[in-house]
């Protein structure tokens, strides 16, 4: 506890960030990294096995993602941050919902691992770079902007060959 003119102030930011990272490391590590997996380097922890319930282990998956992005949200983590954490729990949501391929990606995507990798950088470094954030918003908004050009085009093109197809 840190003393102030005399009053008790609370703990330090560093001692709350000790406390939070451990907390979000121990559900990272039970999510993302429990067991090894034999003859790898790689490791698996309970995400993939409770996404194979469907839903509810997403939801739940889901669940403590969101609460990893409040423990960051408390420590004042940049906007941008807390938007690519956010981007990565609806992502694992979005794909883990799906029969089989979401429980593959459940193993090596690891949304929590990436979110407390993130929060390390970012809560105690009030100056860390946000570049690679704004970056992959960048790519997502490319990416939007290129398929929703494809769609106008195929639909331009089929509405063509319709209007051909019927002497229009």
């Amino acid at each position: 506890m840190e003393a102030m003119h005399g009053q008790v102030v609370g703990p330090s930011r560093r001692e709350r960030f000790r406390a939070a990272e451990a907390r979000i490391s121990h559900a990272t590590r039970l999510l993302d990294e429990l067991v090894p997996i034999p003859g790898t380097n790689q490791r698996v922890g309970l995400d993939p096995v409770i996404g194979i319930i469907p839903f509810v282990g997403d939801i739940v998956g889901a669940v403590v993602g969101l609460w990893i992005i409040a423990e960051a949200t408390r420590f004042g983590i940049p906007r941008i941050a807390i938007a690519r954490m956010s981007a990565n729990v609806l992502f694992d949501l979005a794909i883990g919902i799906i029969p089989f391929i979401g429980d593959v990606f459940d193993v090596v995507s690891r949304s929590n691992s990436r979110n407390l990798a993130i929060f390390r950088e970012h809560a105690l470094d009030a100056d860390a770079s946000t570049s690679k954030h704004f970056a992959f918003f960048g790519g997502i908004a490319l990416v939007t902007i290129g398929l929703m050009w494809l769609v106008v085009s195929v639909a331009a093109r089929m509405i063509e060959a319709i209007g051909a197809a019927l002497g229009f």
